[in-house]
Parts: structure tokens; sequence; C-alpha cells
């Protein structure tokens, strides 16, 4: 019937049409009957209005006729359905045709829809994208409702479940799981044994009862497993506030103290969304161990995917026993004795620690164990090429090979000795590493994350001020006979970096790795010659420095252009940068290549390391980096500066 109407209209359309047409050349010649013609015209066009509006009119009503069908059929009975609905029809999907009364009752204030569309009740969401979605949430007056919608032949039924109760059911049962915790007290064998036992009794007791306090304070459970060690249940909606207040516990375990520079420190694991207690312990214990690895006086959070830090500002006290260096070269000696080749590896971009330490190895393992080793390292790359130069002149000039000649050469019993990274993700060569069996790993930057996790050997000191520190000490438990000159000077000049001349992390283990080396034969003048920069190298120095500007107490500086050697200047510009009045901390921004590079120094009051893992690098409390991919130098300082509000309190 539709089909046939529309024909017939074409047909008289067409036909009035042709009519005019034809009677227009009768203007020339007869008026009359030009008139007559138009008139008949018009007479048709009148006629066919008429029509047109008559079968409007019968639609219309016959819509109206659908309406009052649908209002008196199914409003009684979705009257009866408990839940709010709302239907439309499926020509006009966003316009309400009718409600139930609990859409009424809780969606309509005056009793009738102000505005009949149906994205005015559903957060903006229109028909159509309700329907492509089997569930929705939206908000209405502070409740939360999931919406279905669902065809029903011509129909769209709309049906909007309260979802409120079961949102404070939820948040009542998560804020009421257990939590479980771990605390260390973490410097106590460090201030017993620069204390008199005295006053290390009254700090104990004080540390007690902080915690006892503390526990008291959130309705916790404390019990005491050891001496120095406790464990702490409590529910979980007291860690939110701890989160938000950054633990201010830390602080308060301060205040138990032997004098002004020597105070007690907590370390804390705690676990989060456990399946149940076991699992929960498990994951605490991870915690702790993560939390001690980076340093100690601070919180790491583990759930089911990641961890969460906080604190970790303070220096903390050098553990001085060396029972722990001792066993960890023994166990080195026998492994390397166990291997048929040794590889010696570093991070990418290599400094004077990672090439000192790798140097200061190489002799253990050529000359006492007589195995064949080398030194894998990218010379292109490196930042400490005055340093290897000064190895292949004093005739050790075979022991450096690139990642790509190391590959063939790793068979089933060689060791990989990983120096001065324990990050996948920074290693000089991720393929050998891969390859490789037997793998040690000897750091002592803050332990992150990614940590390599199948180390036959961890050894792990994030109190020594560098790696080579911590490799002059293995060397003297190891066999010195054979460590050459030239080790030694690259060996000191790795702890002269990264205690910037003996300024920063300088504790007395570090003093006597100095004057063992010095004793071996270090030359003062020789290590100093190694850090001479060339007049282009300190003038990009000066440039970068001089685009520096204050942020609270940070320094900020930026290199826009890409030269030689930028990344030796940058690093140098962030160093310098702290000789600057009320610098505490100093960050260089620069390019390479698709990715922004921030070099992080501070003296210690701002932790640089929490602030570059936020950014997806990391590095020390005092020393760190970050290299970022996909955006641009002017993204990455707006990022960090975020990222600086975040952690550091500005003046």
């Amino acid at each position: 019937m539709k089909n046939s109407n529309a024909l017939i209209y074409r047909i008289l359309i067409f036909m009035i049409s042709i009519f005019l047409i034809i009677s227009l050349p009768f203007v020339l010649y007869n008026y009359v009957i030009f008139a007559v013609s138009v008139c008949i015209g018009l007479v048709g066009a009148l006629v066919l209005f008429m029509f047109l509006k008559s079968y409007s009119g019968c639609k219309f009503k016959t819509v109206n006729v659908i309406k009052e069908y649908i209002d008196s059929n199914y409003k009684d009975l979705i009257d009866c359905i408990q839940t709010p609905l709302i239907l439309t029809a499926v020509k006009d999907p966003d316009k309400i045709i009718l409600y139930n009364k609990e859409f009424k009752k809780e969606f309509l204030e005056d009793g009738y829809c102000a505005n009949d569309l149906i994205f005015t009740y559903t957060s903006g969401q229109t028909a159509e994208s309700l329907l492509a979605k089997e569930k929705t949430a939206i908000f209405y007056k502070e409740k939360k409702y999931n919406v279905n919608a669902e065809k029903i032949g011509d129909f769209i039924v709309f049906c909007f479940q309260d979802d409120t109760k079961y949102r404070e059911l939820k948040k009542k049962y998560v804020d009421s799981r257990a939590c479980v915790g771990l605390v260390m007290f973490d410097n106590k064998e460090e201030l017993a044994e620069s204390s008199e036992d005295e006053k290390m009794s009254i700090v104990r007791v004080s540390v007690d009862n902080i915690l006892s306090g503390w526990a008291k304070g959130i309705n916790g459970i404390l019990k005491k497993l050891n001496d120095g060690k406790y464990i702490i249940v409590f529910e979980e909606k007291y860690l939110k506030v701890f989160i938000s207040e950054k633990f201010k516990i830390l602080n308060k375990i301060h205040e138990a103290k032997i004098d002004n520079h020597k105070y007690a420190t907590i370390s804390i694991g705690l676990s989060r969304g456990a399946e149940n207690f076991l699992e929960a312990r498990i994951w605490a214990e991870k915690a702790l161990n993560m939390a001690l690895g980076r340093g100690g006086d601070q919180v790491a959070i583990k759930n089911k995917s990641k961890y969460e830090f906080f604190g970790g500002a303070s220096k903390g006290l050098e553990k001085r026993s060396k029972v722990r260096t001792r066993v960890a070269a023994m166990a080195i000696l026998e492994k390397i004795e166990l291997s048929d080749s040794v590889f010696i590896m570093g991070h990418k971009y290599s400094d004077f620690d990672a090439v000192g330490a790798a140097a200061g190895l190489y002799g253990v393992c050529s000359k006492i164990k007589k195995k064949r080793t080398y030194i894998v390292i990218d010379k292109n790359h490196s930042l400490a090429d005055s340093a290897i130069n000064h190895l292949e002149k004093s005739g050790s000039e075979n022991i450096f090979i690139d990642s790509e000649e190391v590959l063939p050469l790793i068979t089933e019993n060689s060791l990989l000795i990983v120096v001065d990274t324990h990050s996948v993700r920074f290693l000089e060569s991720p393929d050998a590493y891969q390859k490789s069996n037997n793998v040690i790993v000897i750091d002592h930057h803050r332990l992150s994350v990614d940590k390599i996790k199948n180390a036959a050997i961890f050894f792990h000191e994030p109190f020594a001020s560098s790696t080579c520190e911590m490799v002059a000490e293995l060397v003297q438990y190891m066999g010195d006979k054979y460590l050459k000159k030239s080790e030694a000077e690259c060996l000191l000049a790795g702890i002269m970096l990264d205690t910037k001349n003996f300024s920063l992390k300088s504790g007395i283990r570090t003093f006597e790795a100095a004057a063992y080396l010095k004793k071996k034969g270090a030359d003062n003048f020789t290590v100093k010659r190694m850090f001479a920069n060339s007049m282009d190298t300190y003038k990009l120095r000066c440039k970068i420095i001089e685009t520096a500007y204050m942020f609270g107490d940070c320094a900020i500086a930026k290199l826009e252009e890409k030269v030689k050697n930028m990344r030796v200047s940058c690093s140098q510009a962030a160093d310098e940068l702290l000789n600057i009045k009320n610098v505490k901390a100093s960050f260089v921004i620069f390019s390479s290549g698709e990715t922004v590079n921030i070099s992080a120094r501070s003296l210690g009051d701002v932790n640089v390391q929490v602030i570059m893992e936020k950014l997806g690098g990391g590095g020390h409390q005092t020393m760190a980096a970050v290299q970022i991919e996909g955006v641009t130098i002017e993204e990455a300082e707006q990022r960090l500066i975020e990222i600086i509000k975040e952690n550091v309190s500005l003046k």
C-alpha cells in the first residue's frame, strides 16, 4: 500500500509538470488558452496538496492510536515491575514514549518528563551507545545505576538497576579486609655499634612504644616476632589514610634517636588485595625485602601486579660488617672456578663506575683463575672512553668486545657478571644475558622492581658509594696479587665519580677502599686526567647551565640541540648545578634520537631515584636518570615538573 501511494504521487506530480510545460508556448499565441491551462494546473496542484495533507493526518492519527494502544496495554504491565523502566521506539530510539511508576518515583521530581529525550537521564549516553554495551554505568542524583538496553520488536526497553547499595557494600567489604604488614627496625645493629647500651635500650623501647601506639590508633594487632621485627594486621581502610599522609609513621620513628645525627629508621612491607593470609604474608615479605634493598627507611606496598613506594629520603647509616662481602667473594670465586669463560658487562652508556668495576674483576678472573675473560662494552657510546683508553695503553687492548662479538662465544658453562646495574632493560647486551645460564649481579643502586631474578649470586649493597667500592672490597678477599696499577686507577675513578670526589655518600668503607687502591699504585693525577674535558665539552656544559632556572629548590636545565658528547656534558652540568646556592636537586633534559633523557642529581635531601622511577627510570638517591620515548623535550619537562610538585616540598 505504501509503495502504491508513493507511485501515485510521482505520477500526479509528473503529469502536472508536463501540463504546465506544454502550456508555456500558448503565451505567445493565445492568452486565454494559456490562462485556462495554468488554472487547470493549479487546481491539480491544490487537489494533490489536499490529498497529501489528508494522508499526513491519517498517519499522525495512526501514531496516536499506536501510542494509545501501548499506554493501555503495557502501562499496567510495566508498572508491576519494581525496577525503573523506559520504553522508546526503534524508529526514534532517543525519544521516551513510556515509563513506569518506579522510574517516575526515582527520576522525576514533578511527576513527568521535563525533557522526553533518554540521554537526559543516562549521563549523556544515547540509545545507540546503550544498546552497544551489555551494561552501562550511569550516575543520576548522586546514585549509580547500571542500564541494560534490549530491543523487543519495534521497541527498545531500558532497565535501570540501582547499584548504589552494592557499591556501598563493596566499599565496606574492601575497607574491612585485613592488611598484613611486616615492620623492620632496619638500622638497629648500626645504632648499637655506635652508642652506649643504655642509650640503645631507650631507643629500642621508644621504637616499641611508637609502633604500639600506631597499631592501637588504627585498631590493629601488632606482634613482635623477634628483636627488631614485627608483624601488624589492620583494616585496609586505614591504608588509604596512610597513603594520603605519605606514612607519617616513618618520621615519627625518627624521634627515637641517639643524637641529632643518629636516629632510628624502620622499613615496612605491606600486602594489598591478597586472596588469603598466607599469600598476604608472602607479599608482605617480598615488599619488606624490596624496601630494605632500596636503602630502608621506607614503605613498600605489593599487590598482585606492582609495587608502590613511600619515604626513602633519609641517608641512612653505613653498614660496616664485611662478613657478607667475604662470603660473597668466596661464592663468586667458586662460580668462576666452575666456568670455562667469563664475560663482564655493565649498563648502557657505561660510566667510570661500570668500567672500573669490570676492570677490577677482570684481573681476578683472567690472572688468578686463568679463565678466558672479556669485558662487554660499546666503546662508541661509553661515557668513560678515557678509562678504556687508559686500560688499552697499559696492555689490556684485547679485553673489550662488543655485544655482537660476545654472542657466539657464550657457552653453557660461561659465566656472566653484571656490574653497576641490576635492571634487565639497562644492560649493555640484553641478548648476552638471555643466552647466559650462569649470572652474577654486583650493584649498589637501590633495588628496582625489574631486577634480574635468575642470578645465582645477587650481591647488592645500597649503602655502598659505588660498585667500584664493592669490587675493591671483593678483590681483597679474592686475591689481589695481580691487580694492576691501571685497574686500581679505574676503580678509584669510579669511586670518585659516584661520590663527587668524596663529597657525597662517602663512608668509612669508601675511604678504606680508596686507601687500598692507593696502596696498589693508583695515582691521583692520572685519575684526575681521566676526568679532563675538551674545550668544546666545557663550553657545552656552560651553555647548558646558562639555560637553568629554579623550580622550588630544584634547578632544571635543557639542551635543545644534538651535539657530540652531550651525555657527558649534561651529566656534568647536573653535577655543577648542585654547587649553586639553595639548589637541593638538579635535572638536565636532552634528546638523543627518538628518546628524551633526564639526568638527575641531588645532595641527599631530595630522593631523585623516586622522581625518576615515576618517569620510568631509576638510579640512586643522589644520582638517577630516565629515558622517555615518544615525547618532546617540552612534554618531558612538564611531566617532570608535575612529579616534582608531588614529591618535593616547594618553597
